[in-house]
């Protein structure tokens, strides 16, 4: 398969095509140093996964992979970094990545992600799913929307929340929508379901 290795770091660069021209299935056609080189590698040459860091000048990974997916849809998208949280993971994931895995795995496990997402299976390594199973989502919320969010869990309208909070009923409606914004959620039913989920688990 050929792969394309994109990260803003030379030495890594350097490392991971050693490394990864170690195993006969995976062929490094082409490294850059940021997404607009690597879309602008994509324009001329044929690809069939990108290693893609998320932090890099220019043009990060999120942004890149959301280019991709829109351009080159039948491409697979590793997400490549040093740090996995939930707000990471969750952009990466909108982006379109087919999967994410951490700079400090093993050689082995990193070309094991990338023979399976390139199979068509979407993966994550176990330490990211790890750190993005141990953050408390709802950390970043303040404390007028974690009231509206209690509320909200236990199935009152933004009429009753209004009413029980002292709030008015567009600032219930505003204080939802940047709650669900925040937390990569699709709807209040979604919102409800994972917030009994995180109280299950003891979060």
């Amino acid at each position: 398969m050929k792969l394309l290795l994109v990260d803003d770091d030379a030495l890594v660069l350097e490392s991971l095509s050693i490394l990864f021209s170690m195993d006969s299935e995976l062929h490094i056609v082409g490294t850059a140093s940021n997404g607009s080189e690597a879309l602008s590698f994509l324009q001329t040459s044929a690809v069939d996964v990108v290693l893609l860091d998320i932090q890099m000048p220019v043009m990060d990974g999120i942004e890149t992979a959301q280019r991709i997916r829109t351009s080159y849809p039948s491409l697979k998208v590793l997400m490549l970094t040093t740090f996995a949280d939930f707000r990471t993971l969750s952009r990466c994931l909108e982006a379109g990545a087919h999967g994410f895995l951490l700079k400090s795995d093993t050689t082995e496990k990193q070309i094991m992600t990338i023979k399976t997402v390139y199979r068509g299976l979407q993966v994550i390594s176990e330490e990211a799913l790890k750190s993005f199973s141990s953050q408390p989502i709802f950390s970043d919320l303040s404390k007028r929307e974690n009231e509206v969010l209690v509320h909200l869990a236990q199935g009152l309208s933004n009429k009753e929340i209004s009413s029980r909070l002292c709030l008015s009923e567009g600032t219930v409606r505003n204080t939802i929508s940047v709650m669900l914004e925040k937390l990569n959620l699709r709807d209040r039913t979604q919102l409800a379901i994972t917030y009994w989920q995180q109280k299950s688990m003891g979060r």
